[in-house]
């Protein structure tokens, strides 16, 4: 039996626009609507076992870059800790260096996953707290490049597998622009588990 999985990348960079289609074609229009009952994307049926939702690039912030004030990876669940473990070790196999945890980014995170079980959505956009830069901004945060993944899966490793599987997400965790990471992730909703990965720089 497939395992359920849903995956989604939010990516931001200074004027490139990207879009991700469920076979990683480039796209440049989308309907997703929150699930269940999840049924086309690009007028294509798809299989809501392994899904990639396209997002467009923002701008970056024109505020000035704040360094985190927290930053440390003690308080992170031993499946969080994992995640940040994995996404690591990506990026030091090209010779990039890895992301230091922030904590406020690690409380969006968290807030998105519980915010998407609690609505029953999965997507970018919260219907609680708006969108990611929304999210971020409401922590004090600010960056000069930001992005966020987003899954729905029976574990951390099967996730972050599907994610690096998926060139759009793929393309966050190797960002060689991002220097700070935060994930979280919360048991429940129709998958098991939501994930959530925000990355700054």
């Amino acid at each position: 039996m497939f395992k359920k999985l849903l995956v989604c990348s939010f990516v931001f960079a200074v004027s490139l626009i990207m879009f991700v289609s469920p076979k990683a074609e480039a796209a440049t229009n989308y309907n997703f609507s929150n699930f269940p009952g999840l049924n086309s994307l690009y007028g294509q049926n798809y299989n809501p076992v392994q899904r990639t939702n396209p997002t467009p690039v923002s701008k970056p912030s024109p505020t000035p870059v704040s360094t985190p004030s927290s930053v440390s990876t003690s308080g992170l669940t031993a499946e969080e800790q994992q995640l940040v473990n994995l996404v690591n070790q990506e990026r030091t196999k090209i010779n990039l260096q890895p992301l230091t945890v922030d904590t406020r980014l690690v409380n969006v995170a968290r807030m998105k996953s519980q915010d998407m079980i609690n609505n029953n959505y999965f997507s970018h956009q919260s219907p609680t707290y708006g969108s990611p830069f929304d999210m971020m901004k409401s922590q004090g945060i600010t960056y000069r490049y930001a992005g966020e993944n987003i899954a729905g899966n029976q574990s951390v490793q099967a996730a972050h597998t599907a994610l690096m599987n998926s060139s759009g997400h793929r393309a966050n965790i190797l960002n060689s622009n991002y220097k700070y990471i935060g994930v979280g992730v919360v048991h429940g909703g129709p998958y098991g588990e939501m994930i959530t990965e925000e990355f700054t720089g």
